[in-house]
């Protein structure tokens, strides 16, 4: 009886990776190219079409010091922007799944039942309280630098992890080396993400340091990796100038803001957190996972403290805050499985099932209207191309909810050859595109 619920929440488990799967390849599907996406299709160098992997590198080392240090997520970015979209509507919902596998790695102690139930939360989790989701994770050029970029910090920090929580390693020189230049990309991957993960990592090694009594190499060099990693990414000359600087006006301006959007945006997940971590003390949870969870905690909100000096902060930049705090709250909630105490993750997972239910509606609709409108404005500009007309007038749109990808994007210029007009008038070769608002194509009422 007990092997045969275990089979059948095994299969359970699998029809989740393949019920999220399904849904991301749609919603990513119906995402179209969106501003910075027509940009990457054309070289730093020259501004001509890439049409070879090999133009790349020398784009990339122009980005570098024209725009920001992050050349791998935006190599990647260009390289498969020279393939169908097809291809990255596949490899976008699978990193999802990867994804979702991964953070059901810090809880393969429990049972399969167990498994499930928090692989279930994680992804509504997810779902529900990323802000700006469709930018972090439908999006062609922020889905490589976010959701992509946390699968590349998970598959870096677990070895950590592990060695924190006494599981079990597989080591060869393949995966060491592996690790190794993993945890060189990692550390050049995202300003933000990169130094919560960072930072996490010297936590990890510094607390096995103390209670093992001795350093072991691989971490350390790991880490020291992602140090010159980190390093390279912030020395880029293109970052250097765009920091909001050390001007305590500027910096308690910033952090007035971002406070008051945290609150906003995120305090329903840090307010869960509050109530696990409160459970896990009062049942005398397992201490190693509570500190794990609160070093994941506390990089989630070291990614935000990074933007303290920015100059601008935007709702996808929550996305590492999340992806860390859901990790922290799946952490927790297999702690009080463990004790015996599963009335609090039932009701995590029904409550965000009821949220996921709405989200789904509104967000799914939106995607769609997203959808409808760029079809209508691809096949206006291709009239016009046809018709031999040298300047098109396309409307603005706005979304509605953040499952959208353009939320808080400039749609359009009213001016064309100003950004993004610009890439879109190179990507679809036409001479001006002027953005029309909403309110300027409606005709008045009587």
């Amino acid at each position: 009886m007990k092997s045969r619920l275990s089979s059948r929440f095994s299969r359970g488990l699998a029809a989740l990776y393949l019920a999220v799967f399904l849904l991301m390849l749609l919603f990513t599907a119906l995402t179209p190219l969106v501003a910075d996406d027509y940009s990457y299709c054309f070289s730093w160098v020259d501004s001509g079409r890439i049409t070879s992997p090999l133009q790349i590198p020398a784009s990339m080392a122009v980005h570098r010091q024209l725009t920001n240090g992050r050349v791998i997520p935006h190599a990647l970015v260009q390289l498969v922007l020279l393939a169908p979209k097809l291809l990255f509507n596949l490899l976008n919902a699978g990193a999802a799944v990867l994804l979702l596998w991964l953070l059901g790695g810090y809880t393969r102690d429990r049972t399969p039942g167990q498994r499930l139930l928090l692989a279930l939360t994680a992804a509504l989790l997810l779902f529900n309280e990323m802000p700006a989701f469709g930018q972090v994770a439908l999006w062609l050029d922020g889905a490589i630098n976010y959701s992509w970029g946390i699968v590349l910090f998970l598959l870096f920090l677990r070895p950590y992890a592990a060695a924190w929580l006494g599981q079990a390693q597989k080591r060869s020189l393949p995966r060491d080396l592996g690790f190794l230049l993993l945890g060189l990309i990692a550390g050049a991957y995202s300003e933000n993400g990169s130094l919560a993960t960072l930072f996490a990592t010297a936590c990890l090694t510094l607390l096995c340091a103390l209670r093992d009594r001795r350093l072991s190499w691989r971490p350390l060099l790991g880490l020291a990796l992602g140090g010159a990693g980190y390093v390279f990414l912030m020395s880029a000359p293109a970052t250097s100038g765009r920091g909001a600087g050390l001007d305590f006006s500027a910096l308690s301006k910033n952090f007035k803001y971002i406070t008051e959007l945290t609150r906003g945006e995120l305090l329903p997940l840090f307010l869960l957190f509050a109530i696990l971590l409160t459970l896990c003390l009062l049942a005398k949870a397992d201490r190693k996972k509570l500190l794990l969870a609160g070093i994941f905690f506390l990089a989630g909100l070291g990614s935000l403290a990074s933007f303290l000096f920015a100059r601008y902060f935007v709702s996808r930049h929550f996305c590492f805050t999340v992806y860390f705090t859901v990790l922290a709250c799946l952490l927790l909630l297999s702690a009080l499985l463990e004790k015996g105490r599963p009335s609090f993750p039932a009701l995590t997972a029904a409550v965000m099932a009821v949220l996921f239910a709405f989200n789904l509606a509104q967000g799914g609709l939106d995607i769609a209207v997203t959808y409808k409108h760029f079809r209508e404005r691809e096949a206006a500009i291709h009239a016009a191309l046809d018709a031999g007309q040298r300047e098109v007038y396309l409307p603005v749109y706005e979304s509605a909810t953040g499952y959208s990808a353009p939320y808080q994007l400039l749609d359009l210029s009213p001016q064309p050859h100003d950004w993004p007009n610009c890439s879109l008038e190179d990507y679809y070769g036409i001479e001006s595109i002027y953005g029309v608002l909403p309110e300027e194509t409606e005709a008045p009422l009587p």
